[in-house]
């Protein structure tokens, strides 16, 4: 979906626009609002974030799949910016579904670097309910920030739309993927890509010969927890916080976390 020039300027978008993206989550299992967010603001999150990668790639196995990496990012600027975790646009779709008293429980990313292989195909998030064919509600949200371009060619994300967010745990998702309808979520950078987190979807090979970025976050309602760990917070970044930012990180680790100076020293030079 393309916004208007008004609903970018104001950081808010039309109740019909929002109506629509709505529908979209709902039958489709997710929506793209393209390039919502600045461009500057999204260059500096990529030289940030290509520093940390540039770290782990000198340090650490690629950890899912080959040359691919999965990493969680510090709570630290610029990735704390409100427009990336507390974009005002993306929470009045994500607020729909989850409430306004909801958590944010992951910052990271899933990079391909050039020669990655096809991903398995999964959903992000387990069902609450593994032994039922039962459909619960939404609870838990992915919102996908591209920092670059996604192209067919450097491993757009390909995801399997039309219900597959509303399809019983007892399927075979794999063997029904074959007959089923998919794509890629080919995207500008600085776009909002915000999906159930049911929803069937894998990364795609990155025949480029640069990394395709992009920074992930996961909203739930307040009671869910998951596997992953924990974010850590410094107490002094935390007491910093605009008051809704304070709000959805209000369940992880705070009063823990690095010295963002610090990494910078140590990690990302």
């Amino acid at each position: 979906m393309q916004l208007s020039t008004d609903e970018l300027k104001a950081k808010s978008i039309e109740p019909s626009t929002l109506d629509f993206a709505i529908q979209q989550i709902k039958i489709n299992g997710y929506v793209v609002l393209e390039s919502v967010i600045s461009p500057d603001l999204i260059s500096e999150l990529g030289a940030y974030f290509n520093q940390i990668l540039k770290h782990n790639v000198a340090t650490k196995e690629a950890n899912r799949g080959k040359n691919r990496y999965q990493m969680h990012l510090p709570f630290t600027e610029p990735f704390i910016h409100q427009q990336v975790v507390a974009n005002p646009i993306a929470l009045s779709v994500i607020d729909k579904f989850l409430g306004e008293d909801c958590i944010c429980h992951y910052l990271g990313g899933n990079t391909p670097l050039p020669g990655s292989e096809y991903q398995i195909l999964h959903s992000d998030i387990h069902q609450l309910f593994p032994d039922s064919d039962l459909v619960s509600p939404v609870y838990c949200i992915v919102l996908d920030i591209p920092l670059v371009d996604f192209c067919h060619d450097n491993g757009a994300m390909e995801i399997w739309p039309g219900g597959t967010h509303l399809i019983p745990n007892s399927t075979d998702i794999e063997k029904m993927s074959k007959v089923m309808h998919s794509e890629q979520v080919i995207m500008p950078a600085g776009s909002l890509l915000i999906r159930d987190a049911r929803m069937w979807h894998r990364g795609t090979p990155n025949q480029s010969d640069t990394p395709r970025p992009n920074i992930a976050l996961m909203y739930a309602r307040y009671w869910f927890k998951t596997m992953y760990p924990q974010i850590g917070i410094r107490q002094n970044i935390y007491d910093l916080l605009p008051e809704r930012s304070q709000k959805l990180f209000r369940h992880e680790a705070i009063g823990t976390g690095e010295d963002p100076r610090e990494m910078m020293v140590t990690r990302w030079t």
